[in-house]
């Protein structure tokens, strides 16, 4: 629990907290206070067909709860070919072409990260190129030692982004820096500069999460646009602890176009200043540039800022920050997700929840989950059950309890 007494700020968050989803009967009792995962996958099925929501019609009562979509994630999580099946059958059950193609995309992409990467391909309508399911199609190939077929999945995307960003994955996936060199090509092909300048920042921190700094810095450097160069240079500073590199990159944040990038660079240059250590000089950054209607890359920014504040003792100040830079601002459930997500990320479990608390419904039921899966992570099942049932949305609930089960001893 968090010692001392509360602020007013996680006082009113206790008042509003969300009831459990519902109460538990007799054998879902029993199974949480001996958990095994065999009692818990029948738990989240069971729930996934019991406690859907209602349909506006019952002809499309079905679709309307997603059954489709939790089928699929308990399918996943099981590696469970009958479910999947179950789940392809209700998502084919939709007459509109548009909705069945994009639910199908759902099951695919779920089928693809249980590694069933060719059973995925086959889900996908005729003629559907596949969208977000080929991405995951295609880092299913990798990790499966196809990485021929993997490159041509992600070739076959439709958008250079989508591409990019896949080709980026499976780098990140199987650490292989081969595939950023792809991805580098696919960029200096690029006919418009300016598109090619805005790719570059991603692909150079990605270079430097697998540790090229060499090339990663390069890659910034190169950068045509002065401050896309800024937004390299500083987010590879914040992946190694660089200071000089920080420097660099305020010297190019310059130049800007009025095309909207300026809060892309200024949060990047924040979060170098928190991971390094330089709290106020990130606090002067995002004070100079937060205006009226503040983006999410700065609150998120904010929120970075405020977590690190948190973790190192000063929690009233973390609160004060969140508040006074963002108070009225649409984004400012932006920074407290991320704060709530840092707290989680270092298993300070009571805390975070009482941060969810101030979110809106689908941001609580995400933040639960997220809770649950790191204590179920850390073994501690019976409690990871407990965050389990905080959860609202059935559709959020019962793939969170098959992901629990999935990580839980035979």
């Amino acid at each position: 629990m968090i010692r001392g007494r509360w602020s007013i700020w996680l006082m009113a968050a206790a008042i509003a907290a969300p009831a459990a989803a519902a109460p538990p009967d007799t054998g879902w009792q029993a199974c949480r206070a001996a958990p095994t995962r065999d009692c818990v996958f029948a738990e989240a099925i069971g729930r996934m067909r019991d406690d859907a929501p209602p349909g506006r019609d019952p002809q499309f009562a079905e679709w309307d709860s997603l059954l489709y979509l939790r089928l699929s994630e308990i399918a996943a999580a099981r590696k469970d070919r009958a479910l999947f099946d179950e789940a392809k059958r209700s998502a084919e059950a939709n007459q509109i072409a548009d909705a069945r193609r994009s639910a199908l995309r759902w099951v695919a992409a779920a089928q693809a990260k249980a590694g069933f990467a060719d059973d995925a391909a086959r889900t996908l309508d005729d003629g559907d190129a596949g969208g977000f399911a080929a991405e995951e199609i295609a880092l299913a190939l990798a990790r499966a030692g196809r990485p021929d077929d993997a490159v041509a999945t992600a070739e076959r995307l439709t958008s250079t982004e989508a591409r990019l960003r896949t080709l980026t994955r499976l780098a990140q996936a199987t650490r292989d820096p081969a595939y950023l060199d792809r991805a580098l090509a696919l960029v200096r092909g690029l006919d418009d500069g300016y598109e090619q300048s805005a790719l570059r920042p991603g692909l150079a921190l990605a270079y430097a999460e697998l540790g090229q700094v060499e090339q990663a810095v390069r890659v910034a450097r190169t950068t045509a646009v002065s401050y896309h160069r800024a937004q390299a240079l500083a987010a590879i500073a914040a992946a190694t602890r660089d200071a000089a590199l920080l420097v660099e990159a305020r010297s190019f944040a310059t130049g800007f176009d009025g095309r909207g990038n300026e809060d892309e660079v200024w949060a990047a240059l924040a979060r170098a200043e928190v991971v390094l250590g330089v709290l106020p000089g990130a606090r002067l950054t995002l004070e100079a540039h937060i205006g009226q209607t503040p983006s999410r890359a700065l609150a998120a920014a904010v929120g970075e800022l405020a977590a690190a504040h948190w973790l190192g003792g000063g929690k009233v100040a973390a609160e004060k920050l969140i508040d006074q830079l963002l108070a009225g601002s649409w984004t400012i459930g932006e920074a407290r997700a991320v704060l709530a997500r840092r707290l989680i990320a270092a298993e300070r479990f009571d805390e975070a929840r009482q941060v969810s608390f101030l979110a809106d419904e689908i941001t609580f039921d995400n933040l639960s989950a997220e809770i649950a899966l790191k204590q179920a992570q850390t073994r501690a099942f019976a409690e990871a059950l407990q965050s389990a049932d905080k959860i609202q949305h059935p559709a959020r609930r019962s793939p969170t309890l098959a992901e629990i089960a999935a990580l839980m001893p035979p």
